[in-house]
C-alpha cells in the first residue's frame, strides 16, 4: 500500500469525510467539555495573574526568569475582547483555558491539511491518536504555553513540508508565522530549533543546496516572518523595546535553571516512566502500544531510509534529537516531553498504517478499532475520571479541590464587602493557586510571614507552621479594647496541593455580623 500516492480525496468520498468530521468535532468537544471542572493549576494560576495585569493595565512587560514568552498573554486578550470583560475579577477558567484549546485545534486542522499529500489512511491514524491522546487532552486543557509550543511547531513543520511540495510562497511565509509564534511561547523553542537545524543537516548534508541563491531567497521569506513576529511579541508591540535583550538573556536563565533547579530535577528515563504504567485507583493507564509502534517505525524508517518519504524521516529525526536533550536535562516536569510525544504519535502512526500492507485489512481494522477503544477510554479516565488525582502521572504539583472550596467560602462571607480585608501567610508566598480562586475580593494582603498588624484583619488564611506566632500577635499586640476573638473558618481539613495544609481564622464579631 502507497504511503504517499494517496487514493483520490474527493467530495464523493463519503465516508472519509465523515470520519474526519467525526474525529474533529469529538476532539473539540472532548477539549472544551467541563473545561471549568478540574482546579486550577499553580503555574495556570500565575499565568492568570500576569495575564490580568495585562488586561487591566494594557500593558506587558517580558520577564526572562519567569512566566515564559508573551503568546499566551496576549492570544489570551481575543476572548476577553469577545465578551467585553476587562477586569480580572471577571474571567473564568473557560476564558483561558481556551487559548490552548484553539492552538491544538488549529493543528488539527494542519494535520488535516497533509491528506492530499499522504494515504488517508495514515492521516485519519495520525488525526485521532493526537486528538486522544491522554497526554495531549490534558495538558491542551491547561493554561500554559506547551500547547502553543508544540501546535506551533508542529504547524511550521507541516507548512515547511507543503512549500517543499508545492513551492507556493504562502507556505513558507505561514511556516515563519508559526516558527515565530513557537518561538514567543516559551523559552524551549530553542531545542526545536535546534532539533530542526541538525535533522535538517543530515536529510540534506550538501552544503551548495543550502547556499544556493533560491535557498537564501527561500530562508529570508521564512524568516522575515519569524523575526517579525518575535519583534513583535517580545518589545510588547513596540512599547517595551528592551525585551528583544531579554528575550535573548532567557536562554541563559533557562540553561540555569535547567542544570541547578533541583526541585524539579529528575532522572533521564522519568518521561518514559510517565506513560509505561501507572495505577490510578484500579484503574490501568499505557503507553507501551504506543512506545511499541514508535520503536517498530523507527527500525522500518532506517531500514529503508531512502525509500521513506522525507517528511516522515524528518519527524523521526527531530523526535530522535528532541528525546536525547529532553532526557538529558536534569530539570523537568511531565509537559516539557510534549514535543517530542508528539513526534512519537507521528511515528506510531506512521507504523499502525504500514502494518495495514502486512496482514489481512480486516484483521488491521478490527486492531484500529481495538487500540481506538483503549485510546479513548485512558484519555477519559486521565482527563475526567481523575483529572486532579494525585496517582494521575500527569498530575504534578497540582492544587487541590480545596481551593475551589476556599474561596467560594471566603466569598461568600465577605459578599462583596470591598473595605474588609484578607489577610494570607504561607512560608515562600507558596500560596498558589489562591490568588485565582480570591480574585474578586478586593483587599488581599500576600505574606510569607506574620506582622504585627495581622489582628486587624477579620480573615487570616495562614500555613499551620504559623499558627502559634499567629496566636501570639492577635491577642499580644493590639491596644486594649481591639482584641479579637479569632474561631475556625473552615470545618474541614484543607489542603493547597497535596500533604500542604492550609488553614483559616475569622474574627467572631464578624462572622457573627454576616450570619445575621
Amino acid at each position: 500500500m502507497k504511503f504517499t500516492a494517496s487514493k483520490n480525496i474527493d467530495s464523493k468520498n463519503w465516508a472519509v469525510i465523515l470520519i474526519a468530521a467525526l474525529i474533529f468535532c469529538s476532539a473539540i468537544i472532548s477539549r472544551v467539555y467541563e473545561l471549568d471542572y478540574r482546579p486550577m493549576h499553580v503555574d495556570e494560576a500565575v499565568h492568570a495573574v500576569k495575564f490580568g495585569d495585562l488586561l487591566e493595565k494594557g500593558f506587558y512587560k517580558y520577564d526572562a526568569i519567569e512566566y515564559h514568552g508573551p503568546a499566551l498573554n496576549y492570544f489570551s486578550l481575543i476572548p476577553s475582547i469577545f465578551t467585553g470583560k476587562t477586569k480580572f475579577s471577571e474571567l473564568t477558567e473557560y476564558d483561558l483555558r481556551i487559548i490552548p484549546v484553539i492552538a491544538s485545534i488549529i493543528l488539527l486542522l494542519l494535520i488535516l491539511s497533509l491528506i492530499k499529500e499522504f494515504n488517508y489512511k495514515y492521516i485519519l491514524l495520525l488525526l485521532f491518536l493526537t486528538a486522544f491522546s491522554s497526554m495531549n487532552l490534558f495538558y491542551n486543557r491547561y493554561y500554559i504555553q506547551e500547547s502553543l509550543l508544540v501546535s506551533f511547531s508542529f504547524s511550521s513543520i507541516v507548512s515547511l513540508y507543503h512549500f517543499y511540495k508545492s513551492k507556493n510562497l504562502l507556505w513558507l511565509i505561514g511556516a515563519g508565522i508559526f516558527a515565530g509564534l513557537a518561538a514567543s511561547s516559551k523559552e524551549t523553542w530553542i531545542i526545536t530549533l535546534g532539533a530542526s537545524i541538525i535533522s535538517l543537516l543530515i536529510l540534506i548534508p550538501s552544503p551548495k543546496k543550502w547556499i544556493s541563491q533560491k535557498s537564501i531567497r527561500y530562508s529570508f521569506l521564512f524568516l522575515l516572518p519569524f523575526i517579525i513576529v518575535i519583534f513583535l511579541f517580545y518589545t510588547s508591540f513596540f512599547s517595551n523595546m528592551h525585551g528583544i535583550i531579554d528575550f535573548i538573556e532567557a536562554f541563559i536563565n533557562y540553561f540555569n535553571k535547567a542544570g541547578n533547579y533541583h526541585d524539579h530535577n529528575h532522572a533521564w528515563y522519568y518521561y518514559f516512566s510517565l506513560v509505561t504504567f501507572s495505577n490510578i485507583e484500579g484503574y490501568y493507564y499505557t503507553e507501551i502500544i504506543g512506545l511499541l509502534f514508535f520503536a517498530v517505525g523507527t527500525y522500518q524508517i532506517f531500514s529503508r531510509w531512502r525509500e521513506t518519504n522525507i517528511f516522515i524521516r524528518f519527524i523521526l529525526l527531530f523526535t530522535l534529537i528532541n528525546i536525547i536533550i529532553y532526557s538529558a536535562i536534569p530539570y523537568k516536569t511531565p509537559w516539557t516531553m510534549m514535543t517530542f510525544w508528539q513526534g512519537i504519535i507521528f511515528i506510531s502512526a506512521y507504523s499502525l498504517f504500514e502494518l495495514n500492507g502486512m496482514i489481512k485489512n480486516k484483521i488491521w481494522i478490527y486492531l484500529v478499532i481495538l487500540i481506538s477503544i483503549q485510546q479513548l477510554y485512558q484519555s477519559y479516565i486521565i482527563n475526567y475520571s481523575y483529572s486532579f488525582h494525585p496517582k494521575n502521572p500527569f498530575v504534578y504539583s497540582h492544587s487541590t479541590n480545596d481551593v475551589k472550596r476556599i474561596g467560594q467560602e471566603i466569598e461568600k462571607i465577605m459578599n462583596n464587602d470591598n473595605k474588609s480585608a484578607v489577610y494570607v501567610a504561607v512560608p515562600e508566598n507558596d500560596y498558589w493557586s489562591l490568588p485565582w480562586y480570591l480574585r474578586k475580593i478586593k483587599n488581599i494582603s500576600w505574606n510569607d510571614k506574620i506582622n504585627d498588624d495581622v489582628y486587624k484583619y477579620p480573615i487570616i488564611i495562614a500555613s499551620p507552621k504559623y499558627e502559634s506566632e499567629l496566636i501570639e500577635k492577635v491577642y499580644s499586640i493590639p491596644p486594649a479594647g481591639e482584641i479579637n476573638l479569632y474561631v475556625p473558618l473552615f470545618s474541614n481539613y484543607m489542603e493547597l496541593r497535596p500533604t500542604i495544609e492550609i488553614r483559616g481564622y475569622i474574627q467572631k464579631d464578624f462572622l457573627d455580623k454576616r450570619i445575621k
